[in-house]
């Protein structure tokens, strides 16, 4: 597969990549072979360099720089670095844009799109609808080869850091005076990336003591990543999004550099039940209690169920109080959990040999939570993927890694009490028209007759209290 998106090039290489962050769909030593793909991609000549600066910056690169390496010190799909000194002395970095790349992935697209129908038709796998996952790839790939787009991305998320004095994490300056759309210049930092350390680590050529030795601790690398992550999602409201392994430097001290900055995300709303449901499903790990599971489940449905909530309340007479319709959610939170329950053991069976950790564990949830047509904020499906990332990860840096442990700490260094004075939640949802809601209740009642005729009936037996 690896071999395949190597030879085919252009945007099937961008492709394998985000493929392989799909840890929730593809065995883990496929998702490991397709992390190469972030490295070790043929470089185009310096006369194209030559041509794109003096097309972009009107100079060429000596005009500009007192000193510019010719030959690229990194190289992949959509373009290649150079490293550069500015006059002062600076060390930088320059990405260049591959040319012609944005014709050739416009080609690519269309190919994509039609393997996309074909697979989907002769290869379909439950959680990744290829015509979805091609449609979500366009729309990333367009982002990434703006660089003016990723510079401010950039500078946002480097000014958060500064605001909030995060000393762990690293972000480079970016220099916009010389930047274009496909030229980025930032400082250079110096360290390891993430995807040649793993590598090295899987061919036996390196280990955590010889990191150490170097002055790099990979065993707090996972840590620093996911409390970042955290922080930027419930603290800053805007995080980066694609923290594949090419993307991450191994610092000094334990720190982390943070590169490339194409796909980043914001903070959906709700943030305050998502954030108690993320730590109600941490704690199963260490008490496995009812009360735990009620809140996971309830708060999974206050950020996720707003379609059914807006159907239920815009059907039922105005008259009726809230009390009403929280008794429906309470019977509705309740079906679930007894559902849940019957494929929890596996799930923790499958834990327990490490076949999965608890991040896959929670998109195992939250999939099964999708069977009722309950479908979570993009945004949320995003932040949850990277963690997921993270996490998987992880374990290839330390086998004891305990994602659950840094999520409940990251919790106690960023309390309820704090979190809530920058919360968005609350956005109230627009009542339906009542026929409208009438239709898409008895659309969705359909749809439990075949899939869960106990809610079915839980659900008629419910509304018809009230003549609908």
């Amino acid at each position: 597969m690896k071999k395949f998106f190597e030879e085919a090039g252009g945007a099937f290489v961008k492709f394998g990549q985000i493929l392989a962050l799909r840890v929730d769909v593809l065995p883990k030593s496929f998702s490991l072979e397709l992390f190469d793909l972030f490295d070790n991609y043929q470089p185009f000549p310096y006369d194209e360099v030559k041509r794109i600066f003096k097309e972009q910056l009107g100079v060429f690169p000596e005009q500009i720089f007192k000193y510019f390496e010719k030959e690229p010190f990194a190289s992949a799909s959509f373009a290649q670095v150079h490293g550069a000194k500015l006059q002062n002395d600076h060390t930088v970095v320059v990405k260049i844009q591959r040319p012609g790349v944005m014709e050739k992935i416009n080609v690519d697209f269309l190919l994509i799109d039609f393997l996309s129908v074909i697979a989907d038709l002769f290869f379909k796998i439950e959680a990744l609808p290829w015509r979805e996952f091609a449609k979500e790839f366009r729309i990333w790939t367009k982002k990434e080869l703006d660089y003016q787009l990723e510079a401010e991305n950039m500078n946002r998320i480097y000014n958060n850091l500064v605001r909030n004095k995060v000393t762990d994490v690293v972000i480079p300056k970016t220099y916009h005076r010389i930047s274009t759309k496909k030229i980025l210049v930032q400082d250079y930092i110096d360290g390891i990336p993430l995807s040649r350390a793993l590598r090295e680590i899987r061919q036996g050529n390196l280990n955590a003591e010889k990191l150490k030795k170097m002055g790099i601790n990979i065993k707090k690398t996972p840590t620093t990543m996911i409390m970042e992550l955290m922080r930027e999602y419930f603290v800053d409201g805007f995080f980066h999004a694609d923290p594949h392994p090419g993307n991450i430097m191994l610092l000094k001290d334990g720190k982390i550099g943070l590169i490339d900055f194409g796909i980043v995300g914001v903070s959906a709303p709700k943030r305050q039940a998502f954030r108690k449901f993320i730590l109600a499903a941490a704690k199963t790990k260490y008490e496995i209690s009812q009360k735990n599971y009620e809140d996971f489940a309830y708060y999974a449905f206050q950020f996720s169920g707003d379609k059914i909530e807006q159907i239920i309340s815009s059907v039922l007479p105005a008259s009726l109080n809230q009390d009403k319709l929280n008794g429906f959610m309470k019977m509705f939170v309740k079906h679930f959990l007894e559902r849940f329950k019957k494929i929890e053991s596996q799930i923790r069976k499958n834990l327990g040999i490490m076949k999965i950790d608890h991040t896959t564990m929670l998109l195992q949830m939250l999939k099964f939570t999708a069977r009722y047509q309950v479908k979570l904020p993009k945004q949320m499906v995003v932040f949850i993927r990277a963690m997921s990332i993270i996490s998987f990860l992880a374990k290839e840096m330390d086998d004891d890694f305990d994602a659950s442990g840094t999520v409940i700490k990251f919790f106690q260094k960023y309390p309820e009490s704090q979190l809530e004075k920058i919360d968005v939640d609350n956005i109230p949802y627009r009542r339906m028209n009542r026929e409208e809601a009438i239709d898409a209740l008895n659309n969705w009642l359909t749809y439990l007759f075949e899939l869960d005729p106990k809610l079915y009936q839980l659900v008629n037996n419910y509304v018809s209290k009230y003549n609908i």
